[in-house]
């Protein structure tokens, strides 16, 4: 006993002595070895290396705070103030510079300045590199890869980056940031892509053309990515699944036997109700497989209609259509709990909530479809021209978040109280040859910017919303519309069909209640693979309205069929 208390006396005082001097010990490692702290990865905010760099006197302190901070506020998306701070650095040890260089190359490969991000990275030995910088260096080689849409070389520089990072949370990123590429990439190049003895890159093309193969059968793609699994147990991303795969395990398949479906079917917005109601209608059939019940929102409050809903043994609900109606149930989600719901309008209240997915013609669906458009076109600087309205700020907006996910800039957004202000604006700002998204409320508001920028000698190629399409539009306004593209639901491809020509007939040829017409029809559609789009990623449906897909808070995105006036004709582009 006498020595164990000896024993932890001396432990004690040991402890007592050496403390200081490992405190000591730390702060000239902290301290002083700032350079040390580029070669490992920047975990903080922009605003904490920010405030690290007032409280710090030590040049060399600064210099290296500054480094890191500007690569902080490049992930941040803040380049202005990143290139500002590399600005301000001057006579930097080789191991600042090189961490400059790696910052430079990121930022011109964000701006897609290719051939200045590929001198930058050539300029650089990657032997030098610590493994974080490593990470980096191959993290700005596949954004050079991305931008030019070489997706099979982009992904071979995250494998690389895969090999060299070991925080957890950047590693699922970098995987997660893979797959997105290889998902979205044309199947064709995986299938015939070879990985020539590539362990990590077979399987990841193993993986997406598992994933391909199986994606309409979404039951049977569980199993097949299982299966993946058990084929490459030693893959990265098997030990850290793709984030949107991982609720694919727990797919359970869309089975109704009861709807109801929440509709205006009297008063003033009855026309709009039973229009949907007839696409629904004819799209049910007469499948006996799932019962239907209609209530009209019009006859009684909506907090009746859903608890005569629940009471009927309804297991989802198609609407409400009404965007009052739609807040109610935002307002408080727990009155359909329990259900699936597929609002038929969304609302600036709109937000994620357990299974209720948003559904309806959304003008943003055609400004996100006229931002790709565009720029698979080759577009580069295009001019969005939209009414000072709700109707303009909405679509300049949906316009502008996607032109940024693509161009990594914003778009030149224009409003005007009239068309005569749009056509003035462009024409004294001296621009020619230029590429326009004009939205309109109508055809008459078209014609007149297109007149006045033809009176200008303003040769511009314009791409339109879908309100300018009307049956009232006469051969007259056809001819004068000459070679502008516009997007539409792609129902009106179809003219020939029976069921264009019954319709057309129900609604005396009016394009706006056709539209609601295929609306109905595809609500039916999406009620009955509702599991399938709010789990599976990348499913999909073929509808009257356009290829159909859920979006972030289960909003369903619309890919649109964009049409050509030709010759006093109106034809499908795609």
């Amino acid at each position: 006993m006498t020595i164990l208390l000896q024993r932890t006396k001396f432990k004690k005082g040991l402890i007592a002595f050496l403390f200081p001097l490992m405190l000591a010990g730390c702060t000239t490692l902290l301290g002083d070895n700032f350079s040390g702290l580029l070669k490992n990865d920047a975990n903080a905010s922009s605003d904490f290396y920010m405030n690290k760099l007032e409280q710090t006197q030590d040049q060399d302190g600064r210099q290296v705070y500054k480094l890191l901070a500007a690569r902080v506020l490049v992930t941040e998306n803040k380049l202005p103030q990143a290139e500002a701070l590399l600005a301000e650095l001057q006579d930097l040890s080789d191991e600042q510079r090189l961490d400059k260089t790696l910052i430079e190359a990121h930022i011109a490969a964000i701006k897609r300045n290719q051939n200045k991000a590929d001198g930058l990275l050539k300029s650089i030995d990657p032997a030098q590199l610590s493994a974080s910088q490593q990470a980096r260096y191959h993290q700005v080689a596949a954004r050079i890869a991305e931008n030019r849409y070489d997706i099979i070389a982009a992904v071979k520089a995250r494998i690389k980056m895969d090999e060299v990072i070991t925080d957890v949370q950047r590693k699922q990123e970098n995987i997660d940031r893979t797959w997105a590429l290889l998902r979205n990439a044309n199947k064709g190049l995986i299938t015939s892509t070879s990985a020539n003895g590539d362990i990590a890159l077979g399987g990841w093309l193993a993986l997406t053309n598992a994933y391909n193969q199986n994606l309409s059968q979404p039951a049977q793609l569980s199993q097949a990515l299982q299966a993946w699994k058990s084929s490459y147990p030693n893959h990265s991303a098997a030990y850290l699944f793709p984030t949107e795969l991982k609720s694919i395990s727990n797919f359970q398949q869309t089975q109704l036997n009861r709807v109801a479906v929440l509709l205006p079917l009297s008063g003033n917005a009855s026309i709009l109700g039973n229009t949907i109601k007839s696409g629904l209608d004819d799209a049910k059939g007469a499948s006996a497989a799932v019962q239907v019940e209609m209530i009209d929102t019009m006859a009684a409050p909506i907090d009746e209609a859903i608890a005569k809903a629940k009471q009927s043994g309804a297991q989802a609900i198609i609407g409400p259509l009404l965007k009052n109606n739609v807040d109610v149930i935002l307002n408080d989600p727990t009155k359909v709990q329990g259900l699936n719901v597929l609002a038929l309008n969304s609302t600036a209240n709109s937000k994620a909530v357990n299974q209720l997915c948003y559904y309806g013609l959304a003008p943003e669906d055609e400004a996100e479809a006229a931002a790709n458009k565009m720029w698979n076109d080759g577009v580069r600087k295009p001019v969005v021209i939209v009414p000072q309205s709700d109707l303009g700020q909405r679509t300049a907006s949906a316009f502008n978040v996607r032109w940024q996910q693509l161009a990594s800039t914003d778009a030149d957004i224009r409003f005007y109280n009239n068309p005569n202000d749009a056509a003035y604006n462009l024409e004294s700002s001296g621009a020619q040859d230029q590429a326009l998204y004009v939205v309109v409320t109508s055809g008459d508001n078209l014609l007149t910017i297109k007149s006045a920028l033809d009176n200008a000698n303003i040769k511009a190629k314009i791409y339109a919303n879908s309100r300018n399409n009307s049956s009232n539009n006469a051969a007259e306004y056809r001819l004068a519309m000459e070679g502008v593209m516009f997007s539409d639901i792609p129902f009106f491809k179809e003219t020939d069909s029976a069921q264009y020509q019954k319709i057309e007939d129900a609604t005396s040829g009016d394009y706006s209640l056709m539209r609601l017409y295929a609306m109905g029809s595809d609500s039916w559609l999406l009620i009955n693979q509702f599991n399938e789009l709010r789990q599976v990623p990348g499913f999909s449906i073929s509808g009257l309205t356009g290829k159909l897909s859920a979006g972030p808070n289960c909003n369903i995105e619309r890919e649109m069929t964009w049409f050509t006036y030709q010759n006093g004709n109106i034809l499908p582009l795609n």
